[in-house]
């Protein structure tokens, strides 16, 4: 035994305590860590986007422990669960199928998440088993729904369009200096809405800029604001950006922009702007103004440099769509003074065009050479288009430089096949037939009048009207009736979009199309009688399941798949592709339905809309879209359909479009290899790189092995004959339990004169 004095006890006792203080300060630094940690995850799930700084921070602290061993299941496939995971030491798998690993998980990973956001019960759609031991935080519903008032779950999103440019803007009477316009110039030219335009639009753009100054305390944009049309430079003082849900953002001072969704369409402000200086100039851009130049610089280059493929001698056999299609491909390359663009026995790669300059050969012979000049519109390097012989001459540019358009054999032979083949071709396939155009059919007049149809119940509402179930008596079928207000059609400037939507819809006829019967009109509406889906919308189930398996979504992919297959066949682009436009029928097929954004698009067209989460890169930056643009859409649904949420999700919209035109997502970790494939091929930011615009159309779509392991019966899907993985309840003609009828009761309230519409003579 050993005697302490005392002092030494009290010392050992002091140290015992400091070391115990200093243990539990490293601890709270510990978790703290932890907590920030967990805090950034759970700010990255796209389920969980809706929740406020505060309640994500209440999450945090809430997970329970949980410990697994090697080889253990922390998940089945099949079984019904209700927590969230996140893994914060070891490592695990994840397998869709018995033997078939799919994806591995590590530290900070998280799973489950879908489980946390609905009350009914979730089947677990992959087994996920621990490789090593393995610790994890878990999280169920119940504690979740506690701790937050938020409801996390789908909305109906919004389609979006911008307004109709009807003549050029003019110039503000404050003009600005060479200086202030190159000032502006620099400022643009990295936001995301300027970087990927060409120089001459923007030199084009900057003049139209005018002048504005603010005091302090003003407030230049205030949240929720539904009517702003503004884009803003600042070129002297301060601002703040403040958010009801997280308060103080940033400080903004001069070079910065904001504003830019305002140049897109009308959106509501997602936050206040205060000025926080004593003063504050800016440099503002209209939303008219920039999209009517946009529109017209975009198309002046696409007609003059189609003209100027169309002057080609090489090319004068292709088709116009295919021609179209190279415009797209060719890449523009600028070089500046002499270079060697190949050396004469080098391996032929690429086809180039001589667009500006000139380009200077020379033949080396066994006794001599000889030189040549290949001015603007010459084209060289066509030998790597039909065959593998070596370069058979030396190419440089001119001392000044030139401009190329450039285009590598393997594009050229993806997208319009082998160059022999088409320069063998009949000439009678040059003049290629749309698919006929129909007309309604008699049938139509075999339908009873507006006023003798039976109004069953509502189906659904939407931004221009509402759509309700009703009944013909002669011939008791049931019909979707929509009827469309005409005030909120002339208030939004959308006659012309509803005429068009009505004469697109009359030319077609298909089995995985919601086809249009008749039309009517009375003083007050416009209504389009059509094909009814009594299974509901594809986006009440999704809601309800939250996410489907590859199965379900190969077979609904599917059907689109048609959809677009026979559209594009007409020349008609769709354009608003999303689960809230897709409706089941009662045998279990979906059909494509909303025709509002579709246009018959020969070539090319120029207008924003559509999905926000579904726009594609083209129609963000204004640069011209056409049919590829419904391909891009396809991806993403198949992407939402398996996960739930769009793959360029984000919490603000700009942040969204920043990801599309970066073509930048992340794959869920439960993803199949195949249908990672189908999605990264569809979802490619260049339109003539995507699976469906590639030689050989939707068959692309329909051999991929997402398809054909399973060996997907196409012709049965056409024929209607193919099982679906799901049936809804459906217990007669006027079944309107499938679709929400929370707002069954509502009614419109019609006072004064009816609107004076002279578009609906066309109607």
């Amino acid at each position: 035994m050993v005697n302490l004095n005392p002092f030494s006890w009290l010392m050992t006792k002091h140290k015992q305590k400091k070391q115990a203080k200093l243990d539990a300060a490293a601890q709270k630094i510990e978790d703290e860590r932890l907590k920030k940690q967990i805090c950034k995850i759970l700010k990255e799930v796209p389920l969980l986007a809706n929740l406020s700084k505060k309640e994500i921070d209440t999450l945090a602290s809430q997970f329970n422990f949980q410990s697994y061993k090697n080889g253990e299941n922390i998940m089945t496939k099949g079984d019904v669960g209700d927590e969230f995971f996140l893994i914060i030491k070891g490592t695990a798998e994840v397998y869709i199928d018995e033997g078939s690993c799919v994806a591995s998980l590590e530290k900070m990973d998280y799973f489950g998440e879908q489980a946390l956001l609905t009350d009914e019960s979730i089947t677990r759609n992959a087994t996920i088993k621990a490789t090593s031991d393995l610790e994890a935080l878990k999280l169920n519903r119940k504690q979740f729904q506690e701790l937050t008032s938020t409801e996390v779950m789908f909305a109906h999103r919004a389609a979006v369009i911008t307004e109709k440019r009807v003549q050029k803007p003019t110039k503000k009477q404050d003009e600005l200096t060479e200086d202030e316009m190159s000032f502006i110039t620099r400022c643009i030219k990295t936001n995301i809405l300027f970087s990927g335009q060409q120089e001459k639009t923007i030199s084009d753009i900057v003049p139209y800029f005018f002048k504005r100054t603010y005091k302090k305390d003003d407030v230049i944009i205030k949240q929720g604001d539904t009517s702003a049309t503004e884009f803003y430079v600042i070129n002297q003082g301060e601002c703040s950006v403040n958010t009801e849900k997280n308060g103080y953002i940033v400080t903004l001072s001069k070079d910065a922009c904001f504003g830019e969704l305002a140049l897109m369409y009308n959106a509501p402000r997602n936050a206040t702007i205060k000025v926080t200086s004593d003063e504050m100039h800016v440099f503002v851009m209209e939303r008219s103004t920039f999209q009517y130049i946009l529109h017209q610089n975009n198309k002046s280059t696409d007609d003059s440099d189609l003209e100027f493929l169309r002057g080609i001698k090489l090319l004068q056999p292709l088709l116009c769509q295919e021609l179209i299609l190279l415009q797209e491909a060719l890449q523009v390359v600028k070089y500046e003074g002499s270079i060697e663009i190949f050396k004469q026995g080098d391996k032929p790669d690429k086809f180039y065009i001589v667009k500006e300059g000139v380009c200077k050969g020379n033949v080396a012979g066994s006794d001599k050479s000889e030189s040549f000049v290949l001015p603007t519109s010459h084209f060289f390097g066509e030998i790597a288009l039909l065959n593998d012989e070596p370069r058979k001459a030396t190419i440089m540019t001119g001392e000044e430089g030139c401009t190329l358009l450039e285009l590598s054999r393997e594009d050229f032979g993806g997208l319009l096949g082998p160059l022999k083949t088409i320069l063998d071709r009949n000439a009678q396939e040059y003049v290629k037939p749309v698919s006929e155009r129909k007309l309604l059919t008699d049938s139509a007049t075999t339908i009873c009048d507006l006023e003798d149809l039976k109004t069953i119940g509502l189906l659904g509402r939407g931004a221009f009207g509402k759509v309700t179930l009703v009944i013909d008596p002669t011939t008791e079928k049931s019909y979707a009736l929509k009827a469309i207000k005409k005030t909120q059609i002339e208030e939004l400037g959308q006659s012309s979009h509803i005429v068009n939507e009505k004469k697109v819809m009359m030319t077609m006829s298909n089995r995985f199309l919601v086809n249009l019967r008749r039309t009517y009109k009375d003083a007050w509406r416009v209504y389009f009688l059509v094909d009814v889906c009594l299974g509901g919308e594809l986006f009440t189930i999704l809601r309800k399941k939250r996410s489907f398996d590859e199965d379900h979504t190969r077979f609904y992919a599917g059907c689109v798949v048609e959809a677009f297959s026979y559209m594009h066949g007409m020349d008609i682009i769709y354009r608003d592709l999303k689960p809230e436009n897709l409706v089941m029928d009662e045998n279990g097929y979906v059909k494509v339905t909303d025709f509002g954004f579709a246009k018959v698009v020969p070539k090319k067209t120029y207008t924003l809309c559509g999905t926000p989460d579904y726009l594609a890169p083209e129609i963000v930056t204004g640069q011209g879209h056409g049919k590829g643009v419904d391909w891009w859409c396809l991806g993403v649904l198949i992407y939402e359909l398996l996960s739930s949420f769009p793959p360029f999700f984000d919490d603000e919209p700009m942040g969204t479009y920043r990801k599309i035109i970066q073509g930048k997502f992340k794959f869920p970790k439960y993803f199949s290899v195949d249908a990672r494939d189908i999605i990264a091929r569809l979802l490619r930011t260049k339109p003539t790189k995507r699976l469906a615009v590639l030689k050989g159309g939707a068959d692309n779509i329909r051999k991929h092995i997402w398809y054909s392991q399973v060996k997907f019966q196409w012709d049965d899907l056409r024929e209607g004959q193919l099982k679906p993985p799901f049936k809804p309840k459906v217990k007669s003609i006027d079944d309107i339990s499938n679709f929400d009828q929370r707002d069954r009761n509502a009614s419109a309230d019609f006072s004064g004169k009816p609107p004076l519409t002279p578009w609906d003579v066309d109607f």
